[in-house]
């Protein structure tokens, strides 16, 4: 029978191992999640408590990319529990329960001391020797070890080459220099006329030749270059969280030739480079990345699986048939991460918005809502 636990809703058991019961069910934003958890009475016993910490810590350290991600785990708390994604294409919390069971006895308080740690070592041993060796598979070179997704280190968005910037400057100084050696030109061969007649139309000429120069270049500038409004009318849609309050204390980012605009908190600082802005606040210990780019052509679904694997913390949960994708991750103490990603077909053709969060823990409400900002800002331009 399905039950509400604290923000998990139909959860209901799946597997019970003496002191370890495993559930599933779902998380407050719909997710399907596995919940592990220790029993009320062995969750009084220090040792248990030990080895399912041990057990938890040795899940990170050892996570690939067939192991879905731990989503929360609250080893201090009555009753200890962790969270894991369900997804049929990924190993759960069953490898974590396994890893317990070959640690140790299911149930029964647990000894300590120095024969405890010995006998765990033996159970531990027991384990790896019983595992059985990889297979070489019949086709292809074989697999990489696996990498652990805890560790997530998201690469600085791309500078933009400086290359043109030299050449405009350059090209300009130039324009500059022709300019006034053309006008001290025109000024001194006025004097060799020995009526003077000359001088006055090469002044003329002169000046006419410079005051035309703002305007042309003004005529230059390219025409998709409008900054975009924050637009009142947008959706209010939530992958997770809330939406930014009426009398939230905001700023809103807006760079021209972009798509949509975006808001985050006051007290972040950012930065425009090329189609991503980074903002950052706490010194530096907190960031929020938003940016977007085309998806050329018809935007296949092979297409769109290209461009979305090139954001961190994956994998991301999939929604609205796949033109959103979002992730989260709480693996280290003290921090909290994510991605997001928008597909959006507007009158110019498709393009992806998306977001990345690397911030201090407390911070995690106002990164929902900034993802849910750009969510409904980009999909407001949906034609």
């Amino acid at each position: 029978m399905s039950r509400t636990v604290g923000p998990y809703n139909d959860v209901a058991t799946a597997r019970v191992e003496g002191a370890y019961e495993l559930c599933e069910g779902e998380d407050e934003n719909g997710r399907p999640v596995q919940i592990l958890t220790l029993g009320a009475t062995s969750s009084k016993d220090p040792a248990r408590r030990g080895l399912l910490s041990d057990t938890v810590a040795w899940a990170y350290a050892t996570a690939g990319p067939d192991d879905a991600p731990i989503l929360v785990a609250d080893l201090e708390a009555e009753q200890p529990y962790v969270v894991v994604l369900r997804d049929p294409r990924l190993r759960g919390a069953d490898r974590i329960m396994d890893r317990l069971l070959a640690l140790g006895p299911a149930t029964g308080p647990l000894p300590v001391g120095p024969a405890a740690a010995a006998q765990r070592a033996a159970h531990q041993m027991a384990a790896a020797q019983r595992s059985p060796a990889p297979v070489a598979s019949p086709v292809g070179p074989p697999s990489p070890p696996p990498m652990s997704p805890p560790v997530v280190i998201i690469a600085p968005p791309r500078k933009r080459s400086q290359l043109v910037p030299i050449l405009v400057g350059i090209g300009s100084v130039v324009v500059i220099l022709a300019l006034v050696v053309g006008v001290w030109i025109l000024m001194s061969g006025g004097g060799d006329d020995p009526d003077g007649s000359g001088a006055e139309p090469g002044d003329t000429a002169a000046a006419d030749e410079v005051s035309q120069a703002p305007s042309d270049a003004g005529e230059d500038e390219p025409a998709g270059d409008e900054t975009p409004q924050w637009d009142e009318a947008a959706g209010e849609e939530r992958v997770g969280g809330t939406l930014f309050p009426d009398d939230a204390r905001t700023q809103t980012v807006a760079y021209a030739g972009w798509p949509f605009a975006f808001r985050v908190p006051e007290g972040f600082d950012c930065d425009e480079d090329g189609a991503s802005a980074v903002c950052t606040a706490d010194g530096g210990d907190s960031t929020i990345t938003v940016g977007w780019e085309e998806c050329g052509g018809d935007c296949s679904p092979d297409a769109r699986d290209m461009l979305r694997k090139e954001l961190p913390y994956q994998p991301l949960q999939p929604f609205q048939n796949g033109d959103i994708g979002v992730s989260e991750r709480t693996q280290e103490s003290g921090r909290w991460r994510g991605s997001l990603s928008v597909f959006t077909a507007a009158e110019d053709g498709v393009f992806h918005a998306w977001s990345t969060v690397d911030v201090m823990e407390f911070r995690s409400d106002e990164c929902w809502q900034v993802f849910n900002d750009v969510l409904n800002q980009s999909q407001a331009k949906a034609v």
